[in-house]
């Protein structure tokens, strides 16, 4: 999964603040992979990374794309539970399906 932070300036102006990509499974665990699961609703964290900060300017709004790393540049993960490198397509039989939902949030944390 990756998740990029902008800053939209009030003219319209994006400022690019952070990127942060890993891996769902490793989301709660760093060391201990757990899978997510087909229809069951999932929190991801992504905490155990650091975001970069700065003074927004007044009338400021925070972007968030949230995507899925699916690119030729890196390994995809059919989510199997095999390790990663070894998996492939035929390992993965049901494809898994990412929804949002409309009560999805994403906490950001602000200092005053």
């Amino acid at each position: 999964m990756g998740v990029t932070l902008y800053e939209v300036t009030p003219n319209g102006e994006y400022f690019h603040l952070s990127y942060y990509i890993g891996r769902a499974s490793y989301a709660k665990d760093i060391e201990n992979r757990q899978l997510l699961e087909p229809d069951k609703i999932e929190t991801i964290d992504f905490s155990n990374t650091h975001f970069v900060s700065k003074q927004l300017s007044k009338g400021s709004r925070l972007l968030i794309g949230l995507t899925i790393n699916k690119n030729p540049f890196s390994q995809l993960n059919y989510g199997t539970g095999k390790e990663v490198s070894d998996e492939t397509i035929l390992d993965a039989k049901e494809p898994l399906q990412i929804k949002w939902y409309n009560d999805s949030f994403v906490k950001i944390p602000v200092l005053k």
